[in-house]
């Protein structure tokens, strides 16, 4: 078993509880996170979530899903999940206000490096980076453009 973990730190132009608000809603995610392809909440366990990976790279059509469960959050500071099943991964987003109308988004990405990329693991770790600072790019201006509506 082989875990990598990716980091991304941004500056968002919108208020810390709006941030929040929009990264809470994991169905939403997508909009943002071009490699996930579906979130779906369970209905009866509204702390579990079903995740879809869809990417195309190193010559493969990749897809991985996971049984995703919430842990208790820190409402403006903080969301984090563990997977039950699936593609094991963890993660955490962190909020920190820089004023009335900024903040920082941290996000903290650890999966378990599936076996078809072992062979792959050293350029699969900039490849996630790169993937995740666009979807807190992506994020940055979903954000900025839902706080002028």
């Amino acid at each position: 078993m082989e875990w990598q973990e990716c980091k991304v730190k941004m500056m968002v132009e919108v208020p810390v509880a709006l941030a929040y608000e929009l990264y809470s809603d994991r169905e939403s995610i997508p909009t943002w996170m071009s490699f996930i392809s579906s979130v779906k909440i369970l209905k009866d366990k509204p702390d579990l979530s079903r995740w879809t990976l869809k990417y195309k790279a190193f010559g493969q059509n990749l897809e991985y899903s996971w049984l995703a469960k919430n842990l208790q959050p820190l409402p403006n500071q903080k969301i984090h999940w563990i997977s039950l099943e699936g593609l094991p991964n963890r993660g955490t987003v962190r909020f920190f206000p820089l004023g009335p109308s900024s903040c920082e988004v941290e996000l903290t990405f650890a999966y378990e490096v599936p076996l078809l990329l072992i062979p792959f693991a050293a350029a699969l770790q900039p490849l996630m980076q790169g993937l995740i600072k666009n979807s807190l790019e992506q994020f940055a201006e979903i954000a900025k453009s839902t706080k002028t509506t």
